[in-house]
């Protein structure tokens, strides 16, 4: 079917490409008012709990992200450039300890506010990137082709957008397979250019021509008012992002003085013993810039009403370690220290600790933030000073509700041998990832217990253990 009876002076076409809305944002294609219509303009309330994911693309080897010193099975012998002594290591519970560039996840740790969980990942994997990562994201390892997502299911079921103008967004190069389905959610490619693509008077022109663009509409009345709805939103959108101004928003570290989100020479903090003598190398900034407008875009969402984001997410790419990986220092080290810092900062400014001008009200009790990854690596070092595609892995939960500690890396649950205890190469799993972020979904975000089958299918027949990470 076809549009009819418009004019513009400016492509839409080239207007959703330039705001990066095409195939991430509002589906203005689809003449039909499918349930993200419905639900934004019916109004309805949703909880102000929300979840905020980093995905970290490549398959992060766990194993030396966090270390199961305690195996003697560890060592120089099966990983001679990759072994990481306790004298440069960090301390957990006596038996896991974390990789040196993690050292500012101990201040959510030690506050009691980070889980971090080892053994993870779902059976008899594919160790193929593709493959591997649509499964943790489409939450069904029956349908490694599946791109329909696990958190896009759970956002229809919940009628989590019911009211609300931006219910979910994502800060990366494409959709994430993790919100994909017939209903499009807003993706920024760029935070730097989302926005209109003219300057004033079009600008203003474009902003209120569409809220009649399909007035004159003929031969499908019925759907008109969800049309010029979807058209508005897409407005709305574009305004309420722009409203943010999130090019100004430079929130501080209260004790250092620091930029919590190094998105520039400028905001980077100092280190003379860095790249540039700088912390981080400008290669960050870009995911910085990605972790910062999740995070502004949980805070203005007010705390009291359902209008804005209860989902957010970004990517974290470059885990896929087979040269050079490193030891305490390398390209593993690189990125973690990238997402210790990270993760450190969601929580100083979520909290409402940051020396921020804008005062946002406190969410980090209503948030969770949770790291995934399609893999681990293989527990012998390989040929070439890294590590190649293996099975169960690590992740981090972060939060103010979080039940913090270390799970699955202790003697009752790492016994002797788990690290050759699949094809005598990989870490054996311990728990499934769906168990994980099902109980996530339930416990935090107030998922009903009936929807299980359906974020993830046939999940009730599993009979999966879960881990007690929300408190």
């Amino acid at each position: 079917m076809k549009k009819t009876t418009h004019s513009c002076d400016l492509s839409r076409r080239s207007f959703l490409q330039g705001a990066g809305l095409t195939l991430a944002g509002f589906s203005v294609c689809s003449l039909l008012p499918g349930p993200w219509i419905r639900h934004a303009m019916a109004g309805g309330g949703s909880s102000g709990k929300r979840l905020l994911f980093i995905f970290l693309r490549g398959g992060n080897d766990g194993i030396n992200a966090v270390i199961p010193a305690g195996d003697p099975d560890y060592s120089a012998a099966i990983r001679p450039t990759l072994y990481i002594p306790n004298s440069l290591s960090i301390n957990l519970n006596g038996f896991a300890r974390l990789h040196p560039a993690l050292t500012d996840l101990m201040e959510p740790f030690n506050a009691g506010d980070l889980a971090v969980v080892h053994r993870v990942g779902f059976p008899n994997n594919s160790r193929s990137h593709f493959d591997d990562q649509r499964v943790w994201e489409n939450g069904d390892p029956a349908q490694s082709k599946s791109f329909e997502g696990w958190l896009y299911r759970y956002i229809q079921d919940s009628a989590l957008a019911q009211g609300a103008s931006l219910p979910a967004l994502t800060v990366q190069a494409l959709p994430p397979v993790l919100m994909r389905g017939q209903e499009k959610f807003v993706n920024i490619a760029n935070p730097d250019t989302f926005n209109y693509l003219p300057a004033e008077p079009k600008r203003s022109k474009l902003a209120t021509g569409w809220r009649t663009q399909y007035t004159d509409l003929t031969g499908l009345e019925p759907f008109r008012p969800a049309l010029t709805d979807t058209n508005v939103k897409l407005v709305d959108t574009l305004d309420e992002y722009e409203s943010w101004d999130q090019a100004n928003w430079d929130p501080k570290d209260p004790n250092s003085g620091w930029s919590l989100f190094p998105v520039s020479d400028a905001t980077n903090p100092p280190d003379p013993q860095g790249p540039n003598g700088l912390k981080f190398a400008t290669g960050s900034y870009s995911f910085f810039k990605s972790l910062k407008i999740c995070a502004l875009s949980l805070l203005e969402s007010d705390a009291s009403t359902p209008n804005g984001t209860r989902v957010a997410g970004t990517e974290l790419n470059g885990f896929d370690t087979h040269d050079a990986q490193g030891q305490a220092a390398g390209e593993q080290a690189t990125l973690l220290a990238w997402l210790g810092y990270g993760i450190r900062s969601l929580r100083v400014v979520l909290s409402g600790a940051a020396t921020d001008p804008r005062a946002y009200p406190a969410v980090w009790d209503d948030t969770v933030v949770a790291t995934l990854s399609e893999f681990g690596r293989t527990t012998r070092e390989n040929g070439s000073f890294g590590s190649d595609h293996a099975a169960a892995s690590c992740l981090f939960v972060a939060g103010g509700a979080v039940s913090g500690g270390v799970y699955n890396c202790d003697p009752s649950t790492w016994p002797a041998g788990v690290m050759f205890g699949v094809s005598g190469r990989y870490l054996l799993m311990r728990t499934d990832y769906r168990a994980i972020f099902w109980e996530i979904l339930r416990d935090h975000m107030g998922a009903a217990p009936t929807s299980a089958d359906t974020v993830f299918p046939g999940y009730t027949g599993l009979g999966l253990s879960q881990l007690g990470l929300i408190a």
